[in-house]
């Protein structure tokens, strides 16, 4: 029987509670949450009861110093994972923290050269790196089952208010990080791309701002050329509804749509293939975690994949260029 992950949390908000308090439940196999912190002591102890912790620290220093601890899961508000990924580390922790990596990419790229100081493991929770639907469409370009691809649409539209948990959390009412809910809900889908496409080698945008309570913007817009010669669209819009798939892929032979929960391909002929995994993806990368810390299986997603998301999508909100690409 394999040894379970002794693990601390830090951050006890929003995504702990609804997003990584089931996945935990499920976990109970192959990981132990034996601590965590926050920065409102209340809301850990609160957390703690509902997940059956032991021990509530008082603060990140104390928690990073807990001995029975393999690794930390850092859960904060974006501009402030940097600094405590790296304190985590210095401590001696594998760490997994949450995306994107660092409110923008100089910070990004000052964290990924600093971790590169450290020794133990340090990965990036991007659970759309774990959706068995995601490889199932991979699968299918790779087989040639759309033929050439011709064009990708990419949509990211959602009407965000306060109805949404999400929206109700003060720093990101008051981001302090780029492009407000464009950056932190849009590098989930600039990791689709990466993962399928490659990184554009051109891109041209325009951004809005309709809503003045989604800060700084609320909408982007993009053109994209892919190394393969395909050419796409990007469309992010957090004040709009749009019930559609988050990706369409037009090719010579089919087409196929990435939703939420399933992938669908069509033939030119008409005939459709539905494919549904049923796996839940933060379950699935806190179990991949666990292997990389504990059984040294190479990392499924690396702070470098990371680093070249948040490429993406910040040159989608404006700020940063795409990497050149390399000469032929």
């Amino acid at each position: 029987m394999k040894r379970k992950l002794r693990l601390g949390l830090l951050g006890t908000g929003v995504a702990a509670r609804t997003l990584y308090l089931p996945a935990f439940a499920r976990l109970g196999d192959r990981i132990e949450v034996l601590a965590c912190a926050s920065r409102h002591r209340e809301n850990a102890a609160g957390y703690a009861r509902l997940a059956g912790i032991p021990v509530v620290a008082r603060d990140a220093r104390e928690l990073f110093s807990l001995p029975h601890l393999d690794a930390v899961f850092i859960s904060l508000p974006i501009h402030l994972q940097p600094r405590y990924v790296l304190s985590a580390l210095a401590a001696g922790k594998a760490v997994l923290s949450e995306k994107p990596l660092a409110p923008n990419l100089p910070a990004g790229r000052r964290l990924v050269a600093a971790a590169g100081r450290y020794s133990s493991p340090w990965l990036i929770a991007e659970n759309y790196a774990f959706l068995p639907e995601l490889d199932r469409l991979r699968s299918w370009l790779h087989q040639g089952r759309l033929g050439e691809v011709r064009l990708v649409e990419v949509r990211q539209v959602t009407w965000m208010d306060r109805r949404n948990p999400y929206f109700n959390t003060a720093w990101r009412a008051r981001p302090r990080h780029l492009g407000g809910f464009v950056l932190d809900g849009g590098v989930h889908l600039a990791h689709v791309v990466r993962r399928l496409f490659g990184m554009p080698v051109e891109l041209k945008r325009l951004t809005a701002a309709f809503a003045t309570d989604l800060p700084p913007i609320d909408t982007a817009v993009a053109v994209l050329r892919f190394p393969g010669g395909a050419v796409g669209t990007w469309t992010s819009c957090f004040s709009a509804r749009d019930p559609g798939p988050l990706l369409r892929v037009l090719g010579s032979r089919g087409n196929a749509e990435l939703h939420r929960d399933r992938v669908v391909r069509r033939t030119a002929g008409g005939r459709e293939t539905t494919y549904r995994s049923g796996v839940d993806s933060y379950e699935a990368q806190l179990r991949h975690f666990a292997d990389v810390v504990l059984d040294g299986a190479p990392p499924a997603f690396t702070p470098a994949d990371g680093l070249a998301d948040l490429t993406l999508i910040a040159s989608i909100c404006g700020r940063g260029a795409l990497p050149r690409p390399a000469p032929r």
